[in-house]
This record gives structure tokens, sequence and C-alpha cells, in this order.
């Protein structure tokens, strides 16, 4: 190999080193999202924590019902900023395991809240 073709190649060879340290790889680990509930008729209330502020605003929230093995969703809302949410719901709610779940995003993990059982 002659002299420029190494020159070359060593140059090469750097700047691929460097893009790697410039340009790390994408994919970084998503923020963890915590999702809270609580039942204050007429609706279910909660809200989104993480370390993210950015994983609190426009997150899908879905709200279930789970009895003898059947998943029933009873409705769904968008968080606002603050990863404040609320699905309303009727006086009478059958019994059952309730809790609620929000998806996830690029750069956040969906989540569960916990059970808050009824009847």
């Amino acid at each position: 190999m002659s002299t420029s073709r190494r020159t070359l190649f060593a140059a090469l060879a750097t700047a691929c080193a460097c893009a790697f340290l410039v340009f790390p790889a994408t994919g970084a680990a998503a923020f963890k999202t915590k999702v809270v509930v609580s039942l204050k008729f007429p609706a279910f209330h909660g809200k989104l924590v993480s370390k993210s502020q950015s994983c609190l605003g426009n997150r899908q929230v879905k709200m279930f019902r789970e009895r003898n093995g059947k998943k029933v969703q009873l409705g769904r809302d968008r968080s606002n900023a603050k990863g404040k949410w609320s699905i309303p719901v009727g006086k009478n709610l059958p019994s059952g395991t309730y809790y609620a779940t929000v998806t996830k995003t690029k750069n956040c993990k969906g989540g569960k809240s916990g059970v808050l059982p009824v009847g």
C-alpha cells in the first residue's frame, strides 16, 4: 500500500472514530412513567409522574375494568402538560378491579397504575 493510500486510510479511520464520539448512538434509554389514579365521582382522575417533563403531556391514558379474567376498556383521555387526566364514569360501577395505563412513546416508557378494587 502506498504512503498516500495509508495516509488517506488513516484519515478516514480517524474521521469515523470521531463521528461515533460526536454523534452518540440513538435509542437512548426511555424515561419511566408512573401512572397515579383515584376515583372521585363522576370520574377517574390521575396524573403521570416522570423525571422527564416531556413524558407528561399529550400521552394517551386508558382506563380498564377487569373481572373474571375479562378486560374492558372504559374510556381514554390525553394528559395535559402537567400530566393530569380524567375519564368520566357512571355512578354505578360494576364490581371488579380498575386500573389505568399510559402508552409508550419514543422517549417515554408505558406504565400501569395500581389497581382500585370496587365491590
